[in-house]
Order: C-alpha cells, then structure tokens, then sequence
C-alpha cells in the first residue's frame, strides 16, 4: 500500500510567510492605467468591473498567486516529503544464506533451505531499482554476486544453491557484508535457522538488520557419537542419542557390518531433551560398522554414523640383525612394542609386523611392511654421490627432517626400486624412497648410517617415528573428514587416476593429476577412493561425517535492527522514495512563469 510521508514535517511552520506575502501585497499602492473616454462613462466601467466573475477578478493577481505557489512548492521541499510503498529499505542489499546441514531439514513438505530461497525470492521482488549481493556463510563466505541490479541475475544464483552441508561461518560472513556496503543506506537479509539475537553485531547506523530464522519444528533424534573397540577378543560399541523434542521417545537401534548385514539390534527409549548412552557387547569382528537409529523422519543426516575398527595398539616393529644402533634407540622411541631379533628368523614371514631389515638378500625379505636399509651386502649397486641434498617437502617422512644438512658418502642403488617415489636425494641420485614392493608397503634408507652423520641430527628420530607410522597406518581405511574438507594427498609414482564414488557407485571425482589437495564431497556419508594404477587397482574407505553443530535443528525467534527507529519486522517490506525534488522542479517553473507573466506586464 502507497501513502505519502514527510521526513521534516517541522519545516510547515514556514507556512506563515504565506500570510506574511498575502499581507505584504494587500498594504502595497495598486493602480491600473484605463482610458476612459468620457467622465460619464466611468460609473458605468465601475458597475461593469463590479459585475465579473470571481475568476476573472483573480486575474489581476496573478503575480500573487504565483509567488505563493512558488512558496508553497519550497516549503514542501523542505519538509522531504517521500512516498511509502511495498518494498526494501536501503541503496545495498545484502543477502547472506545459511546452507548448512540443518537447513535441509524439514518443515512439511519442504526443507528449510527451500523455504529460504523462497522467502529471497520474495524480497528480491520487492526490489526497486537497488543494488544485491549474495553471500553463502560457509566456512570461508563465498561471494556469488556482487552489487547486481538484475533480478534475474540473482534469481538465477537463487534457484541454483544447494546445501553444502558444512558449518556455517555466519559471523565472517555478516562482516564481509558489513565491509561491502561501509557507511552507505544497506540492508544485510540473513537467511538461517538458529542465528541468535543475542548476539553482538556493532552495525553501522545507515545498515538494517533482517535474520529470517526459518523454522518452528524442534523434533529430532540424533546419533550423538558412536565408537567400536577391541577388547581382549571381543568387539564393544558406544553409542549415544541425543531427542531435542520436549516429549519421550521409543527407538530402535541398529547395527550394521560392512555387508549391511544387521549384527545387532536394540530397543530404547529416550527421555525429552535428554541423551542416552547405549552399550554394545559382543559385536561380530568387521573393519566397519554402522549405526541407525530410527523414529526421526525430519532431519535424517544425524540418524546414522560410522565407525572404523582401528588399530588398537601400537604394531610390533621386529628389529633384524645388524640395524644400526641409533636406529634400534629411534625404534624405540617410536614403539612400545619393539622385538630386537638376533638372528634372520627361518620363518618371517610369520611375523606379523613392520619389519627393520639390513643385509638380507631380496628374496629372504619377509613380507608386510618393511624400512630397508641398502648395504653392498644385499646385491646393491654403489654409487658416488655429487650435488646438493633436496627433499620432498610434501611427503609426510620429511616433515620436520632437514635433510638438506645430511652429509652422505655414498650410496647403493637396484633397477628393481625405480618404480618408488624419491622422498630425498642428491643429485640424480635418492637417498629416500617409498611406495609399494610386491603388494607390501616400504621405506628404502639407500645408505649406509654407518657412513653418514644423520643419526647425529635431531630430526633422524623423527624419520624414524614418521617411517613407522606411514608403515602402520590401516591402508584401507582413510578415516574421517567433514564435508567441503580438502585431503592431503599423496599418490604412489604409478598411480595414474584417482576417483571418488558414493555408495551407488556413482563417480564423484575423478583425476589424472596430483598437485592440488583433493576436494571431498559435501554430501555426509560413506565413499571409496579407487586408485587405478598400471596392472591394478586399488580402493580405501572415507568417511564424510556430520559436524557435532550440525546434529540439532533448535531454531531461535527471527528479529530486526533497523536503520529507521522503531520499525516492525512487518514493516520490512516498506520503502521510502523521496520526492522532494520533484517540488523543488515545480517550484522553479513556477518562478519561470511569475517572470513571464511580470515581464509581460511591464511591456504592456
């Protein structure tokens, strides 16, 4: 609805110059030149004049008029006067949208989030003529438009947003928009779901304040944590499920192995607001389990978890003949369950464990993971070394090892190893290699430590820890990321495409190229990494889970700050147009046609 308004409605006490005007014209000596022929005709003029109409009397002052319209006309325009009509306050529109986890839960037949879009699609409709923004609070905000005067423009980008399922950087985002729209008329449109009013925005006088928290449906189960152990030769599993509803609920619990296959199933119930803690006995061996809980038909993403069945201790690292004593000390460090052997046992292949080896022919290498120290002893080449000492800074064995301080006299070298990565080397020559030998992992030193001083420098221990670790760490399973997460990664030399697939098998991502870390999927749930290499291929398991801020759809009371005192959440989609200019136009006309008419009064 339109109506008219005024900004400074003090400035109509100017009215009374009106008066003043009026009363400056009536004190002022009129006459008007007429030829009358006659004395005898001059009664008769008079009755004549007395006889016209009213209108044609007012014509004989006109200039008056005039000036008090020209009068009337400024003191209008010094009130400011403006229409109100539908539509959006400020020149800068700033839209931040929450894409969140919990804006896809859902509010009937629709999510938050489409709610969300619809509601900016409403105030953008109101929009006349101002400039918009668009922010997504992610984590590092994202600016998808700037300053645009086209709606369409807008919409597009509208229509086009999806959840990203990550934690949303709400704060970073509002004062991202805060910098954009500095001291000028804006409006920042915050568009979530639990955006608290107590919290503290410092917002410039000129900038109003709108957070749309979409809403009201506080019922929900959540799978809180879930975790799976080894004890002695039993598996155990916790579990615990948080209701946000007021009202108790009964649920059931289930337990899924690796095949999807039920491996156990409780019922429970669960007090309103309350959390409960479910303890699983005697699980099944997996490497993998999964947990549902059902009764939740709003917000599903939290209704399920994953857990791998880690590592549980430390592997034992079996220590061969003839290792160098730093390294035995090192080992040390790095293990708690370290096996010195004093002879090459028969049977290694037996020992299950990550295995030291120095001066064993290849062919009586035991199998699994090994960190080969090359000697002349085990079939090596030697080769004299020149150059400088550079590393792979990328690789988690160099990490915090200066090699580059390393002196190396010589080392040994075997076509058989030409496949590893190089992690440090000396010229053309490595130093460091690791990779895949024969289906195992592996760590090749291609020196001797006896003709080194590494041992002697403080990051060798570290090496040592690193080697272990990079050697026991479960190569099936990744582990757990957040969604929008970028992974590290670090391929072997005959890796030669890398893909991600959801569990319908359907490729996520795919590359060829390895400089760049990888880019996880947004989407919460389990993945595989399928490693396509020369003769084979080979996967591991991730996990994209929810972040513990996004396992609750509590929603909070939408509220305004406005840069109009006193102004309603209804008010909202109101705006002001000034129009003082327009009387200050009129104004000026008017006194053009007071100067014609004057002008042409004296010439006659």
């Amino acid at each position: 609805m339109m109506g008219m308004g005024f900004t400074a409605p003090i400035y109509f006490l100017f009215s009374a110059f009106l008066l003043f005007v009026i009363l400056m014209y009536f004190f002022r000596k009129q006459y008007e030149k007429k030829a009358i022929p006659s004395v005898l005709l001059w009664q008769e003029w008079m009755n004549e004049f007395e006889a016209q109409a009213w209108w044609k009397k007012l014509q004989h002052h006109l200039l008056l008029y005039l000036q008090l319209l020209a009068l009337l006309f400024l003191i209008f325009t010094l009130t400011q006067p403006f229409f109100k009509k539908e539509g959006i306050e400020g020149d800068h529109l700033i839209f931040i949208v929450d894409s969140s986890a919990s804006m896809t839960a859902k509010e009937g037949e629709k999510s938050r989030l489409e709610l969300a879009k619809a509601k900016m699609v409403q105030i953008i409709d109101k929009v006349d003529n101002q400039e918009m923004t668009l922010i997504v609070a992610k984590e590092s905000p994202e600016i998808l438009t700037e300053r645009s005067l086209s709606k369409k423009e807008v919409l597009q980008h509208v229509e086009k947003l999806e959840a990203s399922y990550a934690s949303p950087n709400v704060i970073d985002s509002i004062n991202m928009a805060k910098s954009l729209l500095g001291d000028e008329s804006g409006n920042i449109q915050l568009l979530s779901d639990n955006f608290s009013k107590e919290t503290s925005l410092e917002l410039h006088q000129n900038t109003a304040f709108y957070a749309h928290n979409i809403g009201t449906t506080h019922e929900n189960l959540a799978v809180e944590t879930f975790g799976v152990a080894k004890r002695e030769d039993a598996v155990v599993g916790v579990v615990t499920v948080k209701n946000e509803g007021n009202d108790s609920k009964e649920f059931t619990l289930s337990i899924f192995n690796v095949q999807e296959e039920i491996v156990k199933q409780v019922s429970e119930k669960v007090e309103g607001n309350k959390v409960k803690t479910i303890y699983l006995e005697d699980l099944p061996p997996a490497t993998m389990y999964r947990v549902e809980v059902s009764g939740d038909k709003q917000y599903l993403l939290d209704n399920e978890q994953y857990a791998f069945l880690g590592q549980q201790q430390d592997p034992t690292v079996y220590v061969h003949k003839d290792i160098h004593p730093f390294a035995r000390k090192a080992v040390e460090i790095a293990s708690t369950n370290v096996i010195h052997l004093s002879s090459d046992p028969s049977e290694g292949n037996k020992l299950d464990g990550v295995h030291l080896i120095k001066g064993l022919s290849k062919s009586d290498w035991p199998s699994g993971p090994k960190l080969v120290f090359l000697s002349g002893e085990d079939g090596g080449k030697e080769v004299d070394l020149s150059g400088e000492i550079t590393a792979n800074r990328t690789n988690p064995l160099m990490q915090s090892v200066a090699m580059e301080k390393v002196y190396v006299e010589k080392t040994f070298s075997s076509e058989e190893f030409s496949s590893l990565d190089v992690v440090a080397s000396r010229g053309e020559t490595p130093l460091i290699l690791s990779g895949t030998y024969k289906g195992d992992p592996i760590i090749i030193v291609t020196f001797e430590l006896g003709s080194s001083d590494w041992p002697l420098h403080p990051g060798f221990p570290l090496f040592m820890f690193h080697s272990i670790q990079e050697l026991t760490q479960n190569r099936g399973m990744l582990g757990y990321f957040y969604p929008g997460q970028t992974m590290d990664y670090f391929p072997a030399s005959d890796v030669r495409k890398t893909e991600i697939l959801d569990q319908d098998d359907k490729i996520v991502f795919s590359s060829k190229t390895f400089e760049q870390p990888i880019e996880l999927p947004l989407t919460p749930g389990l993945y595989t990494l399928r490693e396509t290499k020369d003769e084979l291929e080979e996967s591991k398991t991730l996990y994209i889970m929810l972040e513990d801020g996004e396992k609750s759809i509590q929603t909070e009371e939408s509220f305004t700050i406005s840069a109009i005192p006193a102004i309603d959440q209804d008010e909202e989609s109101t705006s002001s147009k000034d129009i003082s200019y327009l009387f200050l136009i009129l104004a000026l006309v008017v006194l053009l046609v007071e100067w014609e008419v004057y002008r042409r009064g004296i010439s006659n």
